[in-house]
This record gives C-alpha cells, sequence and structure tokens, in this order.
C-alpha cells in the first residue's frame, strides 16, 4: 500500500473511531436527556460564537447575503419546497393552505404583500438553544422565506424581517414584497 493511500485510510479510520466515541455513552452510562447532551451545548456555542464573530469582523452587506444564502439553501433542503412548486403562481392558495399551520393569525396577504409569521423558531440549530442571538442570524430565516416564495411567486420577491423570536419578540414575522 502506498503511504499516501495508508495515511488517508488510517486517518479515516480515526475519524470514525473518533466520532464513534464522541457519539457513544461511557459503559455503565446512560445517554443524558436531550436538552442535557453536552454535544447541543457545544453546538449552540459554536453557532453563538460564529454569528458573533460574523457581526464583529464581516461587513454587513456581506454578513446579510451569507446567512440570507443559507436560508435559501436549508429551503431546497426541506420538504416544504415541493409542496411551493405544487401552488407556483398561487400566492393566495399556498398562504390559505399553509397559513394557519405555522402561523395561525401571523399569515395574510394585502395587496403585494405577504405578511408572513411563526408562532415559534422552527430553526434546528437554535430552536432550543440560546435565548438570544446576534440580529443577522434570522437572516437565514429570511432567506428561507425568500426561497419559498419566489418559488411561489415565480418571481424574484424582497423580504423584510419585521421582527423575530430571537431577537427577543414573541413571534416572527416578515413581510415579503411580491
Amino acid at each position: 500500500m502506498k503511504r499516501k493511500d495508508f495515511l488517508k485510510t488510517a486517518c479515516g479510520l480515526g475519524l470514525a473511531g473518533g466520532a464513534a466515541v464522541l457519539k457513544t455513552p461511557a459503559a455503565g452510562q446512560t445517554e443524558p436527556a436531550k436538552e442535557e447532551k453536552p454535544r447541543d451545548r457545544f453546538k449552540e456555542a459554536w453557532v453563538l460564537t460564529l454569528m458573533e464573530n460574523m457581526e464583529k469582523d464581516v461587513d454587513p452587506a456581506t454578513r446579510d447575503r451569507l446567512m440570507n444564502d443559507c436560508g435559501r439553501a436549508c429551503a431546497r433542503r426541506g420538504g416544504l419546497i415541493k409542496t411551493a412548486e405544487k401552488f407556483r403562481g398561487d400566492v393566495a392558495g399556498f398562504i390559505q393552505t399553509f397559513g394557519p399551520q405555522v402561523g395561525k393569525d401571523l399569515c395574510r396577504v394585502e395587496g403585494d404583500t405577504v405578511h408572513w409569521g411563526y408562532s415559534q423558531c422552527y430553526c434546528e440549530l437554535v430552536a432550543a438553544g440560546p435565548e438570544r442571538l446576534p440580529d443577522s442570524y434570522c437572516l437565514c430565516s429570511a432567506g428561507w422565506v425568500l426561497e419559498m416564495f419566489e418559488i411561489v411567486a415565480n418571481r424574484p420577491v424582497r423580504v423584510e424581517v419585521v421582527q423575530t423570536i430571537k431577537r427577543g419578540a414573541p413571534d416572527c414575522r416578515f413581510l415579503v414584497r411580491l
């Protein structure tokens, strides 16, 4: 076996073994309850540190674009995107079908503006995580909303963050300009 191949194999086994150790409780221990997992606390702290550093070190336009792009990619990976495609060109039908499920009275259409909201944070990375995140974090959710409504409206739209739970509000609200 060539040295390069050996090193690749050894490193792969080492990483796999390390991952198994991180995921497996020690002998005689039970796995901690979901909200107590050290790995979850680590992820929350990592996301919070990343966001704080982005707030401090990245210019606002770049930070906003990065977060929006993350949200758009998240939307494309999710299951609701296929449903959005079924409503292409029918914004009112999409709101009528999904508005009550995601935000009860928070979703409606007024002229060329969609009011879209959530009564809880649906982001799997932080929903149960840090109470307060830097404001730019919620631009990821704005990107998710942007991706969904550009598909449903079948044209470019603009999304404005009105308020979010992670910014201290009781619910998340977005304005979608068609």
